[in-house]
C-alpha cells in the first residue's frame, strides 16, 4: 500500500516535533512534546510509512518507547574470497 498524501504530511509533522524534541533540554517542555509525539503517532493515517522517517527522528521514537523495535539490519555481505588454483 502506497502512502497517501495525508500520512506524507503527518510523517513530515511528526519529524518537526522530534527536532522540537532535541532542540529543548527543559524537562517540562519536553514532556509536552512527547505527549503530542503520542497523540501525532496514534492518530495517524494507517498509510503512514514509518520507515521513512529519518534515522534520528526512528532513534529519538525508539528510545521514548514511541515506536517498536526494527530487527537490527542484516550485516554487508562478505567480499568474495578467492581461492588458490
Amino acid at each position: 500500500m502506497t502512502e497517501s498524501t495525508l500520512a506524507a504530511m503527518q510523517r513530515r509533522q511528526i519529524e518537526i516535533t522530534v527536532g522540537e524534541l532535541l532542540l529543548t533540554s527543559d524537562y517540562y517542555i519536553r514532556q509536552g512534546i512527547v505527549e503530542r509525539l503520542r497523540h501525532l503517532i496514534a492518530h495517524a493515517d494507517p498509510s503512514m510509512d514509518l520507515a521513512q522517517l529519518s534515522e534520528a527522528a526512528q532513534e529519538e521514537l525508539y528510545e521514548l518507547d514511541l515506536l517498536p523495535q526494527l530487527p537490527p539490519p542484516s550485516p554487508p555481505p562478505s567480499p568474495p574470497t578467492s581461492s588458490p588454483a
